[in-house]
Protein backbone atom coordinates (compact mmCIF):
# COMPACT_ATOMS: atom_id res chain seq x y z
CA UNK A 1 0.00 0.00 0.00
CA UNK A 2 2.53 2.26 0.87
CA UNK A 3 4.27 2.19 -2.56
CA UNK A 4 1.02 2.87 -4.14
CA UNK A 5 1.00 5.84 -1.71
CA UNK A 6 4.61 6.72 -2.48
CA UNK A 7 3.86 7.23 -6.76
CA UNK A 8 1.31 9.03 -6.18
CA UNK A 9 2.90 11.22 -3.99
CA UNK A 10 5.65 11.71 -6.95
CA UNK A 11 3.05 12.05 -9.22
CA UNK A 12 0.99 14.00 -8.15
CA UNK A 13 3.20 17.22 -9.04
CA UNK A 14 4.55 15.58 -12.52
CA UNK A 15 0.75 15.73 -12.97
CA UNK A 16 0.38 19.52 -12.09
CA UNK A 17 3.70 19.95 -14.63
CA UNK A 18 1.97 18.16 -17.58
CA UNK A 19 -1.58 19.72 -16.81
CA UNK A 20 -0.20 23.37 -16.67
CA UNK A 21 1.99 22.40 -19.81
CA UNK A 22 -1.12 21.10 -21.53
CA UNK A 23 -3.19 24.61 -20.22
CA UNK A 24 -1.04 26.76 -20.98
CA UNK A 25 -0.80 28.78 -24.47
CA UNK A 26 2.03 27.81 -26.98
CA UNK A 27 4.40 30.55 -27.24
CA UNK A 28 4.29 32.84 -29.91
CA UNK A 29 1.16 32.07 -30.81
CA UNK A 30 -0.60 34.54 -32.50
CA UNK A 31 -2.51 37.25 -29.93
CA UNK A 32 -4.67 39.08 -32.68
CA UNK A 33 -1.80 41.10 -33.62
CA UNK A 34 -0.61 41.41 -37.36
CA UNK A 35 2.47 39.70 -36.65
CA UNK A 36 2.16 35.82 -37.71
CA UNK A 37 3.52 33.68 -34.95
CA UNK A 38 6.55 32.14 -34.17
CA UNK A 39 7.46 28.45 -34.04
CA UNK A 40 7.48 27.72 -30.70
CA UNK A 41 10.47 26.22 -28.69
CA UNK A 42 9.65 23.37 -26.19
CA UNK A 43 12.01 24.91 -23.44
CA UNK A 44 10.42 28.70 -23.99
CA UNK A 45 6.86 27.01 -23.51
CA UNK A 46 8.16 24.97 -20.30
CA UNK A 47 9.73 28.17 -18.79
CA UNK A 48 6.33 30.43 -19.56
CA UNK A 49 4.17 27.02 -17.90
CA UNK A 50 6.22 27.85 -14.82
CA UNK A 51 4.23 31.83 -14.39
CA UNK A 52 1.01 29.89 -14.08
CA UNK A 53 2.26 27.57 -10.53
CA UNK A 54 0.56 29.56 -7.86
CA UNK A 55 2.50 28.43 -5.04
CA UNK A 56 5.91 30.86 -4.95
CA UNK A 57 8.15 27.96 -3.95
CA UNK A 58 6.80 25.41 -6.89
CA UNK A 59 7.16 28.08 -9.03
CA UNK A 60 10.77 29.62 -8.07
CA UNK A 61 11.66 25.81 -8.27
CA UNK A 62 10.30 25.46 -12.03
CA UNK A 63 11.98 28.66 -13.03
CA UNK A 64 15.21 27.21 -11.83
CA UNK A 65 14.64 24.13 -13.34
CA UNK A 66 13.59 25.29 -16.96
CA UNK A 67 16.25 28.64 -16.62
CA UNK A 68 18.62 26.51 -15.89
CA UNK A 69 17.80 23.49 -19.13
CA UNK A 70 17.70 26.79 -21.42
CA UNK A 71 21.16 28.45 -20.40
CA UNK A 72 22.00 24.54 -21.07
CA UNK A 73 21.31 23.85 -24.56
CA UNK A 74 22.48 27.40 -25.18
CA UNK A 75 25.80 26.72 -23.77
CA UNK A 76 25.87 23.35 -25.48
CA UNK A 77 24.91 25.44 -28.74
CA UNK A 78 21.72 23.88 -29.43
CA UNK A 79 19.54 27.04 -28.69
CA UNK A 80 20.92 30.68 -29.50
CA UNK A 81 18.81 33.81 -28.78
CA UNK A 82 19.04 36.26 -31.75
CA UNK A 83 18.65 39.62 -31.05
CA UNK A 84 16.55 41.77 -33.76
CA UNK A 85 19.15 44.06 -34.88
CA UNK A 86 21.03 40.98 -35.74
CA UNK A 87 18.74 39.64 -38.19
CA UNK A 88 17.90 42.66 -39.81
CA UNK A 89 21.96 42.78 -40.26
CA UNK A 90 21.78 39.26 -41.44
CA UNK A 91 18.68 40.00 -43.77
CA UNK A 92 20.92 43.16 -44.95
CA UNK A 93 23.78 40.43 -46.34
CA UNK A 94 21.93 38.32 -47.67
CA UNK A 95 19.91 40.78 -49.79
CA UNK A 96 19.90 39.60 -53.71
CA UNK A 97 20.02 36.13 -52.68
CA UNK A 98 16.54 33.96 -52.71
CA UNK A 99 16.04 33.19 -48.91
CA UNK A 100 12.80 31.89 -47.91
CA UNK A 101 10.52 34.40 -45.85
CA UNK A 102 10.24 32.01 -42.68
CA UNK A 103 11.86 31.05 -39.36
CA UNK A 104 13.94 34.08 -38.11
CA UNK A 105 14.06 35.45 -41.66
CA UNK A 106 10.33 35.85 -41.95
CA UNK A 107 9.10 39.71 -41.61
CA UNK A 108 6.47 39.85 -39.04
CA UNK A 109 4.84 43.38 -39.95
CA UNK A 110 4.20 44.90 -42.66
CA UNK A 111 7.32 47.53 -42.50
CA UNK A 112 9.80 44.57 -42.07
CA UNK A 113 7.97 43.24 -45.60
CA UNK A 114 8.73 46.63 -47.48
CA UNK A 115 12.43 47.24 -46.04
CA UNK A 116 12.83 43.66 -46.90
CA UNK A 117 12.43 44.91 -50.62
CA UNK A 118 14.40 47.55 -50.83
CA UNK A 119 18.41 48.06 -49.60
CA UNK A 120 20.74 50.87 -49.99
CA UNK A 121 24.31 51.15 -49.42
CA UNK A 122 27.66 51.87 -49.86
CA UNK A 123 30.11 50.79 -52.83
CA UNK A 124 33.68 49.84 -51.73
CA UNK A 125 35.04 48.00 -54.86
CA UNK A 126 33.90 48.87 -59.03
CA UNK A 127 35.49 46.59 -61.74
CA UNK A 128 34.78 47.43 -65.25
CA UNK A 129 34.31 44.06 -67.02
CA UNK A 130 33.88 46.04 -70.77
CA UNK A 131 32.17 48.86 -71.98
CA UNK A 132 28.29 48.21 -71.04
CA UNK A 133 29.26 46.24 -67.82
CA UNK A 134 30.70 46.31 -64.65
CA UNK A 135 30.99 44.54 -61.25
CA UNK A 136 31.09 46.01 -57.89
CA UNK A 137 31.29 45.52 -54.31
CA UNK A 138 28.90 46.90 -51.58
CA UNK A 139 29.29 46.77 -47.40
CA UNK A 140 26.67 44.71 -46.60
CA UNK A 141 28.85 41.20 -46.43
CA UNK A 142 30.98 42.16 -49.31
CA UNK A 143 28.05 40.97 -51.75
CA UNK A 144 28.92 41.22 -55.33
CA UNK A 145 26.79 42.63 -57.98
CA UNK A 146 26.66 42.93 -61.75
CA UNK A 147 25.70 45.76 -63.38
CA UNK A 148 24.78 44.82 -67.32
CA UNK A 149 23.57 46.87 -70.31
CA UNK A 150 24.17 49.91 -69.30
CA UNK A 151 23.67 53.09 -71.64
CA UNK A 152 26.70 55.18 -73.77
CA UNK A 153 25.32 57.98 -71.13
CA UNK A 154 25.62 55.89 -68.03
CA UNK A 155 28.60 57.55 -65.43
CA UNK A 156 30.62 54.63 -64.16
CA UNK A 157 30.33 53.91 -60.67
CA UNK A 158 33.04 54.83 -58.01
CA UNK A 159 34.03 53.84 -54.59
CA UNK A 160 31.80 55.34 -51.94
CA UNK A 161 29.04 56.39 -54.06
CA UNK A 162 25.45 55.50 -52.92
CA UNK A 163 23.59 52.51 -54.26
CA UNK A 164 19.60 51.37 -53.88
CA UNK A 165 18.73 48.15 -54.90
CA UNK A 166 14.81 47.17 -55.98
CA UNK A 167 13.29 44.31 -57.55
CA UNK A 168 12.69 44.01 -61.14
CA UNK A 169 11.61 40.78 -62.30
CA UNK A 170 13.24 37.66 -63.21
CA UNK A 171 15.79 37.14 -59.99
CA UNK A 172 16.88 41.19 -61.18
CA UNK A 173 17.56 44.27 -59.15
CA UNK A 174 16.94 47.63 -60.78
CA UNK A 175 20.08 49.27 -59.65
CA UNK A 176 20.55 52.83 -58.86
CA UNK A 177 23.33 54.78 -58.57
CA UNK A 178 23.78 57.60 -56.32
CA UNK A 179 19.80 58.10 -57.30
CA UNK A 180 20.14 58.46 -61.07
CA UNK A 181 18.27 55.87 -63.45
CA UNK A 182 18.61 52.43 -62.40
CA UNK A 183 20.38 50.14 -64.54
CA UNK A 184 19.25 45.92 -64.41
CA UNK A 185 21.87 43.98 -62.16
CA UNK A 186 21.84 40.83 -60.46
CA UNK A 187 23.99 39.24 -57.63
CA UNK A 188 26.23 37.13 -58.10
CA UNK A 189 28.25 36.22 -55.13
Amino acid sequence: MSAIVNKAIVAGPVMALVLALAATPVCGQDKGGSEPPLPASPLIGKLDACTSIADNTERLACFDREVSALVGASSEGAVRVVEQKDITQARKKLFGYSVPDAGIFAARTDEEREDAKTLVSTITRVRKINSREYQFWIEEGDAMWRMKGTTMRFRAPKVGDEVEFAPASMGTYWIRVNGRKGVRGNRIG
